[in-house]
């Protein structure tokens, strides 16, 4: 897990868990500062993270960690956002995506094939798309899968799949379920067969939704309000056979905490070391803040 901390802390903190159950004590990312939140994703044995850099910074950069330290701090060549990026691992390489700077709202991609990253391209035929960050998965999916609010004023989420992470059509773009309606969508897939995805956003008061589908986003369970309270989304983490963990922070009224939970019944997420229902305040992980949601990966042995 990967975080920047809370009110005037921009720098970027990390932890891991090997059991699923004791997290290790926080640790700082060396020379890395972001105002958004960060990216993870884990591929050929390291361990990627991606982020904007701290205002009025609108760089994106990026470190891998290979098991003993990070990298230092690289610039990702000609990539620039207002927002953060997200970042995800396919057969192909490692594909990050992200909004324009400023008041571009057109949809960016590269692609990191192990020693460099591709020149940055245009999405969708540079037609304007959100006004926020992305989100993306690959995780049990056959497809990458983005997600992201609409542009301009536009809150509705919306999906688009690509059979390789590069190749995307504005013709493939599918509305959210009819309530999801916010400025941060988070998405993961989920075990059990292809193209199967659990979604979340907040509402405007705090509250999160999420919804499941088995078909492609072509059919939508009713949306569920988890035991969550966040303004600024969730950070997904899934590998292997089992579904995605979650992690959170912003609570309303509260003081930037940082909670986590498991996702493996899907709307009903549960408290990842008992396995009982999780219960609203449950699972805090003590000591650590944050003013963004932070980010998850699987990475290296897993305890399931």
């Amino acid at each position: 897990m990967a975080w920047r901390g809370s009110f005037g802390d921009t720098r970027l903190w990390w932890s891991q868990t090997r059991d699923g159950k004791i997290w290790s004590p926080q640790q700082r990312v060396f020379g890395a500062a972001s105002t958004e939140k960060p990216a993870l994703a884990a591929w050929r044995g390291l361990l990627y993270l991606a982020w904007r850099g701290a205002a009025p910074d609108q760089a994106l950069w990026w470190a891998a960690y290979d098991g003993r330290g990070w990298s230092g701090p690289r610039p990702v060549p000609g990539a620039v956002s207002s927002h953060a990026p997200a970042l995800v691992a396919s057969r192909g390489g490692l594909h990050l995506y992200w909004k324009g700077a400023g008041g571009d709202e057109r949809l960016w991609q590269t692609m990191f094939d192990g020693r460099s990253w591709l020149p940055p391209q245009v999405l969708f035929d540079g037609w304007p798309m959100t006004a926020s960050r992305p989100a993306a998965t690959a995780t049990h999916t056959a497809s990458v899968w983005l997600a992201f609010t609409g542009a301009g004023q536009d809150r509705t989420v919306h999906l688009c799949p690509s059979p390789d992470g590069l190749l995307w059509n504005h013709r493939d773009v599918i509305v959210g379920p009819a309530m999801a309606v916010s400025a941060w969508p988070s998405l993961a897939g989920r075990a059990g067969g292809a193209e199967r995805l659990l979604l979340a956003w907040p509402d405007h008061d705090g509250r999160v939704w999420c919804a499941v589908c088995d078909d492609a986003a072509g059919h939508w369970s009713l949306p569920v309000a988890a035991p969550v309270r966040s303004l600024r989304g969730v950070g997904f983490a899934g590998w292997g056979t089992v579904d995605a963990y979650a992690a959170w922070a912003v609570a309303p009224e509260e003081d930037y905490g940082i909670f986590w939970a498991d996702t493996a019944g899907g709307t009903a997420w549960r408290d990842p070391v008992t396995g009982s229902v999780l219960r609203p305040g449950q699972r805090r992980l003590e000591g650590w803040v944050s003013l963004r949601e932070p980010a998850m990966a699987a990475f290296g042995r897993m305890w399931r």
